[in-house]
């Protein structure tokens, strides 16, 4: 009899502490999907924590994948019953396809943490390039390099390549063909003086005369070690 006082009193009290802990849910559900978005633009969607426990629920760490960032919004520490909102981006540039991201929560909530939101998108373009960035690598200080870029017109209409700009040192990009026809395909040649060494980046943003996406950016690397 003594013994099984004794277990009620322990489930009792385990019962007790976990119904006033701390208890972390995503409004809404982890899973999202932005949808389709053009390459180069930037998304972003609001969600809310809320503290479904009894005691006050601490954010110890918020952590994005690559080319996504989160920011808690209110304060990391959230009352019982309160609730605190993330604010989650995704830049779609360097990105084709389908893709998957996902965000790590940590918190005082031993029994949900970490907590881990996922979210897909699936990045379109009117000109697809391949590859998806300008990568020169193993370059020597004062040297030139030339490499070439296929672009393709991934409509159903004519699209026409007005200019190409950018802010890049010794970087020249001639486009062969400017004017595509539906699923055509034409060369860049990109290429670039390095003056300098280490690791250097920029963009090249191709002007069209497309409506739905009349700027698209193509990323530009280079590491140029010394002579």
């Amino acid at each position: 009899m003594k013994y099984l006082v004794v277990l009620i009193i322990c489930v009792l009290m385990i019962t007790g502490i976990s119904y006033s802990q701390s208890k972390i849910e995503v409004v809404g559900g982890t899973n999202f999907d932005f949808g389709d978005i053009y390459v180069g633009t930037k998304t972003e969607k609001i969600i809310t924590i809320k503290n479904k426990g009894k005691d006050t629920l601490v954010i110890n760490n918020v952590q994005a994948s690559c080319g996504c960032t989160a920011t808690l919004l209110s304060e990391r520490l959230i009352p019982a019953g309160k609730s605190a909102t993330l604010n989650v981006g995704f830049d779609s540039k360097g990105f084709d396809g389908k893709v998957h991201k996902t965000v790590t929560i940590t918190s005082n909530d031993s029994a949900n943490s970490p907590v881990q939101i996922n979210f897909t998108a699936n990045v379109k373009s009117v000109l697809k390039f391949e590859p998806l960035y300008i990568y020169f690598q193993q370059m020597k200080s004062d040297s030139t390099a030339t490499t070439k870029i296929t672009v393709k017109n991934n409509t159903t209409e004519a699209i026409e390549i007005l200019s190409a700009q950018h802010k890049v040192q010794g970087l020249q990009v001639d486009i062969m063909q400017r004017k595509l026809m539906p699923n055509e395909s034409t060369q860049i040649s990109v290429s670039y003086a390095a003056f300098s060494e280490g690791m250097m980046q920029g963009e090249v943003t191709f002007n069209t005369n497309n409506k739905q996406q009349p700027k698209i950016p193509l990323r530009f690397f280079a590491y140029v070690r010394a002579k």
